[in-house]
């Protein structure tokens, strides 16, 4: 439920007359998380076409990527408890070197044909299963860089950002894996380096850092720009309720037809909606929670939805393969109606006010 609260607790690096996005601590913490982002996304497709190059199997190379989606799941369960409890700046860094060495390793065992089933196996699990258990650092400690009141367009910025990184990741990491099997990992590696390197440069002080001149702040300026234009300007509940009845509509005609261009244009509306979702449902829950508690929030939040969307792809395989696609489809739509009703009929939903007067209302 939604109060109204007197004096709202924060430990951004605002600096009045400095934007947020100018500051050196966010610029390397930026540097550092979207240097993170691009060395798995260029990865995870590349993986499982080298589990099928080395091992000749596509059963294999399918328990490859789901052993290690397990592993990473697994740990982000007990992770979010760990990150709360230990230096994040140092968790960021023991995870990016152990990225480094992982991907690293399996990228020269590729390049002098030493690369077996077995060992890329364990490599992948092991450096998976410690992301699981750090990778929500990065995460938990933008709340200690950014004032509350700016934590929404930061959020914004970074939805935006893992959109790109996401999207380009695979087709990416498919062109490096065609240059050479072991590119995708050798680049993957490096990438985890400079996180590393990024995360060294972030100032332990919870002052503003001082305006710079980095590539990192020109990157991040006009994303923000871009960001702020929409998350400061809408009320969050009201965009809520619009952005849950427009995912249900555009999968509506998908019910009525399955011809590829129908499919290829509902898909793409579908996905519209969620980096406004993700920066201004969720960007008010981490700007509302204890600082002390972010790893927590993070994990209770997205360990059940990413361990609900493992099962989806054999989920909609099976209801295709016994139903039918139009029917699937159904099935789909009334589990996102289901979603819709819940934040339709939530008055602490809709009751959530645009990004400006968080700090004025309570959890």
């Amino acid at each position: 439920m939604i109060v109204t609260s007197n004096a709202e607790q924060t430990s951004g690096s605002a600096d009045p007359g400095k934007p947020w996005y100018a500051s050196a601590r966010y610029a390397s913490w930026f540097a550092a998380d979207t240097a993170g982002a691009v060395g798995v996304s260029l990865r995870t497709l590349a993986l499982s076409l080298i589990g099928y190059a080395v091992s000749g199997s596509l059963t294999r190379a399918g328990w490859l990527a789901t052993a290690s989606l397990l592993a990473q799941q697994g740990m982000g369960v007990v992770g979010g408890t760990y990150v709360d409890r230990h230096d994040r700046k140092r968790l960021i860094i023991v995870n990016a070197f152990v990225g480094f060495l992982a991907w690293g390793s399996i990228a020269m065992l590729g390049l002098y044909g030493m690369l077996r089933f077995t060992n890329l196996l364990v490599i992948a699990v092991l450096a998976s299963a410690v992301n699981g258990l750090l990778g929500s650092a990065a995460d938990a400690m933008l709340r200690s860089i950014i004032d509350i009141r700016d934590y929404p367009w930061a959020r914004s910025v970074n939805e935006g950002r893992d959109a790109v990184v996401n999207m380009a990741g695979g087709p990416v990491g498919g062109f490096l894996y065609a240059v050479r099997p072991w590119l995708p990992f050798l680049v993957s590696s490096v990438a985890h380096m400079v996180s590393g390197v990024a995360a060294c440069r972030i100032r332990e002080s919870h002052t503003a850092g001082e305006v710079t001149g980095d590539g990192a702040d020109a990157g991040a300026d006009e994303g923000a720009e871009a960001g702020c234009m929409v998350v400061g300007s809408v009320p969050v509940g009201r965009s809520m309720c619009v952005a849950f009845a427009f995912i249900c509509a555009v999968v509506v005609p998908m019910t009525l037809g399955d011809g590829y261009a129908l499919i290829l244009i509902s898909n793409s509306l579908v996905g519209l909606p969620f980096p406004l979702i993700n920066a201004l449902l969720l960007g008010f829950v981490f700007a509302k929670a204890p600082e002390r508690m972010q790893g927590r929030i993070a994990s209770s939040l997205t360990a059940p939805a990413q361990a609900l969307s493992a099962f989806c792809g054999a989920c909609a395989g099976g209801l295709i393969t016994a139903v039918g696609f139009r029917v699937a489809v159904v099935f789909f739509l009334a589990m996102l109606v289901v979603g819709a009703l819940i934040v339709l009929l939530s008055p602490s939903i809709r009751a959530i006010p645009r990004a400006a007067a968080w700090s004025e209302v309570a959890l």
